[in-house]
């Protein structure tokens, strides 16, 4: 007897179930990270090939304030950060180059005064013997014509006339070398008196150009750098501080090896922090290899690049001095700084 395998009587019906609304949402939501996730990882790592893109230095002319003389800072005025105005006194400078330079000069101008006096007389003394002179040859030339009129009639002899020629040409000779004299002596007069003014300008220019040892704001601006401190030695052209003055702008240095060029008149995006700014490229530096200075404190390229400045065009937003800007653009730059700001928090 043969046992039937019994079916059961009812059969499950495999029918498709209504997905439920919220793992829709995780789909959606997983393939979207998914997808910003390449997208950043493609702008990270071939961004650079397609967008402009960039750092920045938020910078202004500077201006150096040095002294002209070896000297001691006695005292500074300001310090890093204070605004000053153009000819607002910043620093004091004693200098002993200074006190001996303008005693070498008022000595000169003594020895040259004296100078002066001295041949001004003798050429005085000299143009009084200028009568004397013509009254002699103009009597010696009276002499030597009555004895040629003797010897024509036979009154005077030729030992006479001679001697009248003598005297005649010595009374000539002395005039022209009391002429010469005076001559020589008005243009050694002319010479100190060049040289007295000389010296003079020299010393108003030596007094005006230290002005008591006060250093001065040569613009009006920020002062950005302090270099020396008080009782320090600074030497001619050393910079005691430096102002940056005029109108900020940005000093961007772009990366070779991209896709795209940089052109003067070219809008860029720039960001500081979270506010975002708009910026022009007004010129393109000649310069490649060589960083400025003021990116040698800030960065640290590995390649070649192109520097350009650029002016920021929202002043409303305006970053201080010195602050590092990141510029950038395309399609993926947004995505980017959001996942770059997700990862350094």
């Amino acid at each position: 007897m043969k046992l039937k395998n019994h079916r059961p009587s009812t059969r499950l019906i495999r029918e498709p179930r209504a997905m439920p609304k919220k793992r829709h949402l995780g789909r959606w939501i997983y393939v979207g990270i998914l997808v910003m996730v390449g997208v950043w990882a493609f702008d990270v790592f071939f961004g650079h090939f397609f967008f402009l893109r960039g750092d920045g230095l938020v910078v202004a002319r500077p201006y150096v304030v040095a002294s002209e003389y070896i000297g001691t800072v006695r005292d500074i005025t300001v310090r890093q950060g204070d605004r000053v105005k153009r000819g607002d006194v910043v620093a004091h400078l004693s200098s002993r180059q200074y006190d001996e330079q303008l005693a070498r000069l008022r000595f000169e101008l003594s020895n040259l005064s004296a100078d002066r006096a001295r041949i001004s007389s003798q050429l005085a003394g000299t143009r009084e013997l200028v009568s004397v002179a013509r009254k002699r040859l103009k009597s010696a030339e009276a002499f030597r014509e009555k004895l040629e009129t003797g010897l024509k009639n036979g009154l005077s002899t030729g030992t006479a006339l001679n001697t009248a020629y003598e005297r005649e040409y010595s009374a000539r000779e002395d005039l022209e070398r009391i002429t010469s004299d005076i001559v020589t002596l008005r243009a050694e007069v002319k010479a100190l008196y060049q040289q007295i003014d000389q010296r003079y300008v020299l010393i108003h220019d030596i007094e005006e150009s230290y002005d008591e040892g006060r250093l001065v704001a040569p613009e009006s601006g920020i002062v950005t750098d302090v270099s020396a401190i008080e009782s320090s030695v600074m030497r001619p052209g050393n910079p005691i501080m430096t102002i940056a003055a005029g109108k900020p702008y940005v000093l961007a240095y772009f990366e070779n090896g991209s896709l795209y060029e940089i052109n003067p008149g070219q809008e860029v995006l720039m960001y500081y922090g979270t506010r975002s700014l708009e910026g022009r490229v007004t010129s393109l530096l000649p310069v490649s290899e060589q960083l400025p200075e003021e990116f040698q404190r800030s960065f640290q390229p590995t390649g070649r690049a192109q520097i350009a400045e650029v002016e920021i065009t929202t002043p409303e937003n305006q970053p201080p001095l010195f602050a590092k800007l990141e510029i950038g653009g395309g399609l993926f730059s947004s995505i980017r700084r959001l996942f770059d700001w997700l990862l350094a928090t």
